[in-house]
């Protein structure tokens, strides 16, 4: 199980910008989740994207925007017929806040991606991939040039992406406050709800079965499917996700938060936390 809280290193950097990144072999998808936001643009793929209890396709065009904590994974199918190509930008929001009297509607706009409680973080853009593409291919041209680290290039570019997310918002005529859902559910979307509202529980598969009307059997292998990784994967991803946030925003004892996220076992609970982030439940509370 690869599963890890991933802090983004930016070495002293506004963004870290990793462009048009190509696999054709290994790719290790993984829960994961970091301090900062993250923007994902797919140019060539296939498999899904995993995030807020929803799959998305991934597609030429897909962008996706991850917002800070927010527990996520990419599942790709790759080989040399079949390469997975996509741009990412990892950023503290706080590059953006030079736009907020200069630019104040597209500033709200970016606070709203940023920290609205929206379901929906996946935007199809195939109709419009080609001018995606010229806004990622123009600030690679600005990085190489020796100004990719500009506040004022790397605020203009996240708020051309925020601009086209709200213009496709605006097309399809969902309004800011809406929380719309994919048309079709998939099995395993219905599990990661029912984990939602039950990870703090002890487990039980055959509930989290009945959950998407399935056998024991079958929803294991269906989660698989659609996911590549395993229910247990994915309630454990979660439970440590809510731990980390526990040790980072209250003074609950660590034996306490074991069991508020549904692990009694503080032994256990200590040997999967070091497993999972790296560190112990300790040294994570502790560090700067």
């Amino acid at each position: 199980m690869n599963l890890l809280f991933d802090p983004i290193k930016f070495g002293g950097k506004q963004l870290q910008w990793n462009y048009r990144i190509r696999t054709e072999a290994n790719f290790g998808g993984y829960y994961h989740w970091h301090p900062c936001c993250e923007i994902l643009f797919v140019h060539e793929g296939q498999g899904s994207v995993i995030v807020n209890q929803l799959t998305y396709e991934i597609r030429r065009g897909m962008l996706f925007f991850f917002q800070p904590y927010q527990l996520h994974k990419v599942y790709a199918h790759v080989s040399a017929d079949s390469p997975y190509v996509r741009t990412i930008l990892h950023f503290d929001p706080i590059v953006m806040s030079g736009c907020r009297d200069v630019f104040p509607l597209r500033y709200s706009q970016f606070i709203q991606l940023y920290q609205g409680h929206r379901k929906k973080h996946g935007y199809d853009f195939k109709l419009d991939a080609v001018h995606m593409e010229r806004l990622l291919d123009m600030f690679h041209s600005v990085d190489g040039e020796g100004r990719g680290e500009s506040q004022e290039e790397i605020a203009y570019l996240i708020m051309q992406l925020v601009s086209g997310i709200h213009a496709l918002r605006s097309a399809s005529g969902e309004a800011d406050e809406q929380r719309t859902l994919p048309q079709s559910v998939r099995y395993s979307e219905t599990i990661m709800r029912w984990i939602e509202a039950h990870y703090a529980d002890e487990f039980s598969l055959e509930q989290a079965a009945e959950a998407a009307h399935l056998s024991k059997f079958y929803a294991s292998r269906i989660f698989r499917q659609e996911t590549g990784s395993s229910i247990t994967e994915y309630l454990t991803a979660r439970r440590i996700k809510q731990a980390c946030r526990l040790l980072q925003t209250t003074n609950i004892p660590i034996e306490r938060i074991g069991i508020e996220v549904g692990l009694p076992n503080v032994s256990y609970f200590i040997q999967l936390f070091k497993r999972v982030v790296g560190i112990t439940p300790l040294k994570y509370r502790n560090q700067p």
